[in-house]
């Protein structure tokens, strides 16, 4: 019968907060059906995917959030090289879980177990989704982004405090400042010469980048809508638009509609090349990054999502 091989990250925010122990829920809830590890430490990761490989497991289950999503998929496409990673489960746990809802997937971590359990031992039909993913730098994801993006990381992450709410409010902030301010907060600017597909953007100074192979970017933004276009491709926007151009199309990002206008890219694409200045900052799947000089993005394996 097939097996689970489960990843818990304990440092993940709704992990913390579990009163019960989740190795030992995750094990009454899949007996011998699931192969459960804790890991502490980014480098653990490396050793449970040599192991789950050796062990043949069937399904790759995730609990924790987004950047634990990004660091197991990273670790386990470098052991596994060019054989494809088992069916990724995502058992959430973390802030936004904006992967899961790409796929609308209910419930919380064990209740999604459950049912996965349930229907392996019913030999029912298990629904997949399949996914591209993004190489960025040496690392494997499912969002990139720079300027606007990763500013607004910043200041999400700033108090410790973090969540849908403090999502909004930095949001609405970042706006109301960014009309009275062009170049700080969320609107700091980067410059940056930008090649997409081997053609280079005439633009030179950047509000922000934003590529995905997920349509949803978080709190309801729909902003990727060609994320599924084409396979080994995602959907990118690069904007040198100033603040105050963008805010009264702030809707057409929320819903994916496609803005018009000379100082604004938007495409499918499968390749990224950033030559920036000696330092800057990027987001994967909601983790900051630094970058020297100049950084690469291109279209990464495909990956199998399930749906229970």
């Amino acid at each position: 019968m097939a097996k689970i091989g489960i990843i818990i990250n304990p440092h993940a925010k709704k992990n913390k907060k579990m009163k019960q122990n989740l190795a030992d829920l995750f094990h009454a809830i899949g007996g011998n059906l699931v192969e459960v590890r804790v890991t502490q430490s980014l480098d653990e990761i490396f050793t449970v995917a040599e192991e789950f490989q050796k062990k043949n497991i069937d399904y790759l289950a995730v609990c924790g959030g987004d950047g634990t999503l990004h660091h197991v998929l990273s670790r386990f496409i470098l052991v596994y090289r060019t054989k494809d990673i088992p069916p990724l489960v995502i058992l959430k746990g973390g802030t936004m879980d904006t992967i899961s809802r790409s796929i609308n997937l209910k419930g919380k971590g064990p209740d999604i177990l459950k049912r996965l359990v349930d229907t392996i031992i019913r030999r029912i039909p298990i629904r997949m989704h399949y996914r591209n993913t993004m190489k960025i730098g040496d690392k494997y994801g499912f969002l990139f982004g720079l300027g606007i993006t990763s500013n607004f990381l910043v200041e999400y992450y700033r108090g410790g405090n973090t969540g849908p709410w403090k999502a909004i409010k930095v949001t609405i902030g970042g706006i109301i400042k960014g009309i009275f301010h062009t170049n700080a907060g969320l609107f700091k600017r980067l410059s940056a010469t930008v090649t997409i597909d081997g053609n280079e953007l005439p633009f030179k100074d950047y509000l922000g980048i934003l590529a995905a192979t997920v349509e949803n970017i978080g709190i309801g933004f729909r902003t990727l809508s060609r994320a599924y276009e084409k396979e080994y491709a995602f959907h990118v926007l690069a904007s040198a638009m100033k603040p105050i151009d963008i805010v009264p199309r702030i809707w057409y990002l929320k819903t994916g509609k496609k803005i018009n206008h000379p100082l604004h890219f938007d495409d499918v694409a499968s390749t990224i090349l950033i030559r920036g200045p000696r330092t800057f900052q990027y987001m994967v799947d909601g983790d900051l990054y630094e970058a020297t000089d100049e950084l690469k993005v291109e279209a990464g394996p495909r990956v199998r999502i399930v749906e229970v």
